[in-house]
């Protein structure tokens, strides 16, 4: 686990974020023989002044504590991964959340776990919220209170030179595909699948992984042939990989990520909306995306999906299937 930096008193100091760096692991896992630069650039801004109010609204368990406990899935650069010593939470997701730790005057607290374990971690009372690149969905919407924070996309990662010419999702069948355990992309894979079975082809093979690293290292290795999720990891690691990954074919719509906290703290889900909204408004919110390179990714307010909302609260984005095979 990591703490952040604690912020004492009423007002936030201004802090002087260092340049980014790719993480060590990740440039073992490309073969890299130097270490290369993160392509976001630094910038300095003032995280915003601690909100009183939002401060009292905070569970009384989160105020005694003094941490919000924050799970992520590092190694997802350039949404959340180590920085260049192996230990130091980096990129958007832990900005944001250092950020939404300011306006409410506590320090976060950052762990890292599979996908699939986040939303068990806050079930159980382990975790107080996941910042994870999550696709915000009706059926996770089920289970747990979604806080709207930034627009998506999924692309296809394939090897250099795309060998197997994959320009879509189209081209697919028969081959096989990696995927973290517990994507919801894994669930369009599968629908590529059947499409390629009910056309007569042979259907798609998904193999998961318990994280990004070893995705990669299938792609590299030959073991699978794509990976698709959302585009903002495949392009920063394709520019880290020096042409050994490369994204290919469209970019199709996808579901926006969301902070996802138990469907008990729906108190906690509130407070952490209207902070979010704070940093929208400050200026800071577009600031860090455009640190990471995100900043066309950006929303315009918090939107709160408590748990259990109807699936038309939810974006319902265009089936990649359709776009891909046609109707």
């Amino acid at each position: 686990m990591f703490i952040g930096n604690q912020q004492e008193g009423r007002m936030m100091m201004p802090i002087r974020l260092n340049k980014p760096k790719a993480a060590r692991r990740l440039a073992v896992v490309l073969g890299l023989s130097t270490l290369m630069a993160a392509t976001a650039q630094a910038e300095d801004f003032r995280m915003p002044a601690e909100n009183t109010a939002l401060h009292a609204q905070l569970p009384e368990a989160i105020r005694n504590r003094k941490v919000i406990r924050v799970v992520s899935t590092f190694g997802y650069a350039p949404q959340q991964f180590y920085g260049e010593d192996g230990v130091t939470p980096e990129g958007f997701s832990v900005d944001l959340a250092r950020a939404l730790g300011a306006v409410t005057g506590i320090q976060v607290e950052f762990t890292n776990a599979s996908f699939d374990a986040l939303i068990p971690g806050l079930d159980a009372g382990r975790f107080d919220m996941a910042i994870a690149a999550m696709s915000a969905t009706a059926e996770r919407g089920a289970k747990v209170n979604f806080v709207i924070y930034e627009k998506a996309g999924a692309r296809l990662l394939v090897s250099g030179g795309n060998p197997k010419k994959i320009n879509g999702l189209q081209d697919l069948c028969g081959l096989t595909v990696a995927s973290l355990k517990g994507s919801l992309h894994n669930d369009v894979i599968e629908q590529v699948s059947a499409k390629c079975a009910a056309l007569g082809k042979k259907p798609v093979r998904l193999d998961t992984y318990d994280n990004s690293d070893s995705v990669y290292q299938s792609l590299l290795t030959g073991r699978t042939d794509a990976n698709y999720r959302d585009g903002s990891p495949l392009i920063y690691v394709a520019k880290m990989s020096e042409g050994r990954l490369e994204v290919v074919g469209p970019e199709y719509p996808d579901h926006p990520y969301g902070i996802a906290i138990a469907g008990e703290n729906k108190d906690f889900a509130k407070v952490i909306a209207a902070a979010l909204d704070v940093i929208i408004r400050s200026g800071t919110y577009q600031a860090i995306l455009n640190k990471w390179g995100l900043g066309t990714l950006n929303v315009d307010s918090a939107v709160l999906t408590p748990i259990g909302s109807p699936a038309s609260a939810f974006p319902q984005p265009p089936s990649p299937i359709g776009l891909a095979f046609g109707k």
